[in-house]
């Protein structure tokens, strides 16, 4: 794979279904009020680094939580949309709450020792190698720097490839709404 260029992630924000504690996966749920202000944030923080969006790629995911997003922390200019940067599938649990996957499958969740684990140990989930490879796809065909608007598990999967983090240590990654993760010769920087 060539160098990548220096990336911009932006996790979309608060929504609905985050508030109520429900797997997202590829379905769709609104921002909240609270997500709406944390993608203002990330306004703000992208005219605090002056990268000269006017001259970046801007790609974002086709679901609507994180074209909103994109609308207006990039403050209304176009983006590309991308279907490669979509949430990983979750299967059977999307939409689920923690309490209906329980109920529903009892067994896997109690094997789920981190977050990270819901969405790959999900029945039907699309699994980890699948979402790298299509993340990974998506990274080789930028040819600049660029602007980023995802979801939790694919943006973390994202910073994985881009600094050569083991897949098990995956799991040590957050991903906050309403920041901007920098990433630039395989070094993270976190803007708030």
């Amino acid at each position: 794979m060539n160098p990548i260029p220096d990336v911009y992630l932006l996790r979309h924000g608060e929504t609905v279904w985050n508030k109520a504690g429900r797997i997202q996966g590829q379905m769709n749920s609104d921002l909240t009020d609270l997500g709406r202000e944390q993608a203002k944030a990330q306004a703000g923080i992208l005219k605090r680094l002056d990268i000269g969006l006017d001259d970046i790629g801007l790609y974002c995911s086709p679901l609507t939580r994180t074209r909103e997003t994109a609308a207006l922390a990039l403050e209304g200019r176009d983006c590309t949309i991308d279907d490669r940067l979509i949430e990983i599938g979750c299967g059977e649990w999307e939409g689920l709450t923690p309490a209906e996957r329980v109920a529903r499958d009892p067994d896997i969740v109690s094997r789920c020792k981190t977050d990270l684990d819901l969405y790959f140990k999900a029945p039907g989930n699309e699994g980890l190698t699948a979402l790298q490879a299509r993340t990974a796809a998506f990274l080789a065909d930028l040819t600049g720097p660029a602007v980023i608007v995802s979801h939790k598990v694919t943006l973390i999967v994202m910073r994985g490839l881009l600094t050569g983090l083991p897949d098990d240590k995956l799991s040590e990654l957050t991903s906050r709404q309403g920041t901007v993760i920098h990433i630039s010769g395989g070094q993270e920087r976190h803007y708030e």
